[in-house]
């Protein structure tokens, strides 16, 4: 009898193991080893492609510090999976195929996927990414050994600079490598997310990646056709570059006077388009105050254009008051369509945009510690 109970076992298990190897052509396998991970935790796989509507989409018992979850997908979508009781959360690709998880429960932001085609360029995105971080946490050590020796600081940082600008395009470059695959056009449509990004590098990623990802599904599509519709949206604001000049301008202050660009810029000028409605607005102004106190005597100026309407005049004198804007404030009181916002192609706000003492754009759309650190920079501090 137990040799018969011990044989079907057997058979049992190959048979189910034998059913988990034939996957049909829209069904996938996620096995998930999470070593250390307590018995009984419920794991869940959710969507990530807009934040304020999450959904879970599987569950899953963890059990001998594993688990996994099966089901049909047609194409390509991204999910986020969290474990109960452990911080944070890791992002898988969910596509159909076998897909291997490993979970590291004190970093579960580190754990990997690997297996299918798209998890494994997404595998290789976060090694490559990874490592050029690691290069600025170097520098940024070596930053603060060295904060003593002017000559090697100044050095390093003109390298953290150029790094920095490496890893904000890293995702645009690492596209290119890979045009073939979903996980690229995600990726794309991710990337254009970030504040300032570089427009012709997102472009030639777009047009890297081959029609036929594109095009293969629906969800492929609708992804396809938001990048298409971000990059428009982001041609018609760079209407001013860095490296170029920036159009000139006036406008009137609190009291009707008008106050012109080139005549009230100093060695490194601002240019802060706000509004008193804005809280992100209000919320940064503390930080512009303190940018304002430190360099103001080395040659920073600071001119805060507001998106305020006529009938949010007095608003916008409180706000200047209230958080202590005590440089040169304008506005046409005209909103969205105020003519100077227009000529910058301010769309949203808080927008920022750093100019030399020759009115050449440096750089835009900086906010906190980066910008202080760039401010400083070009201040030679």
């Amino acid at each position: 009898m137990r040799t018969y109970l011990y044989t079907f076992l057997i058979i049992s298990s190959l048979i189910s193991c034998d059913n988990q190897s034939k996957l049909s052509t829209d069904e996938y396998i996620v096995n998930v080893k999470a070593e250390g991970v307590f018995n009984g935790l419920r794991a869940y796989l959710k969507t990530n492609t807009n934040p304020r509507s999450v959904r879970t989409t599987d569950t899953a018992i963890v059990s001998n510090g594993s688990f996994s979850f099966r089901g049909k997908i047609n194409g390509v979508e991204m999910r986020t999976l969290t474990i109960d009781g452990l911080n944070g959360q890791t992002n898988i690709v969910l596509e159909p195929g076998k897909i291997q998880v490993t979970i590291y429960k004190d970093s579960i932001f580190s754990s990997t996927s690997v297996g299918t085609p798209n998890n494994d360029v997404f595998d290789d995105y976060k090694k490559q990414y990874k490592k050029q971080y690691n290069v600025i946490s170097s520098l940024r050590d070596s930053i603060l050994k060295l904060a003593n020796n002017p000559i090697i600081l100044k050095q390093l940082k003109i390298k953290m600079k150029s790094q920095k600008i490496l890893l904000k395009n890293f995702g645009f470059n690492f596209i290119k490598t890979y045009p073939d695959s979903d996980f690229s056009l995600t990726l794309l449509n991710s990337a254009l997310g970030q504040k300032g990004f570089d427009i012709d590098l997102a472009k030639e990623a777009y047009d890297k990646i081959n029609i036929s990802i594109k095009t293969k599904t629906v969800e492929n599509q609708i992804i396809s056709n938001q990048i298409k519709t971000k990059l428009n949206k982001a041609k018609k604001t760079e209407l001013v570059k860095i490296g170029e000049k920036v159009p000139a301008f006036s406008g009137p202050n609190s009291k009707g006077i008008l106050l012109d660009l080139n005549k009230i810029k100093g060695k490194v000028t601002i240019i802060d388009f706000w509004a008193s409605w804005c809280k992100p607005c209000r919320i940064e102004n503390p930080n512009l105050v303190n940018l304002y106190d430190k360099y103001h005597d080395n040659g920073l100026e600071i001119i805060s254009i507001s998106l305020d309407s006529e009938t949010q005049r007095l608003a916008w004198i409180k706000a200047i008051k209230k958080d202590q804007l005590n440089w040169f404030n304008i506005s046409n009181l005209k909103s969205w369509n105020d003519p100077i916002a227009q000529l910058y192609g301010v769309n949203s706000i808080p927008a920022t945009f750093i100019i030399d003492q020759d009115g050449v754009l440096i750089d835009k759309q900086l906010r906190g510690r980066q910008l202080d650190e760039r401010i400083r920079g070009l201040l030679d501090l």
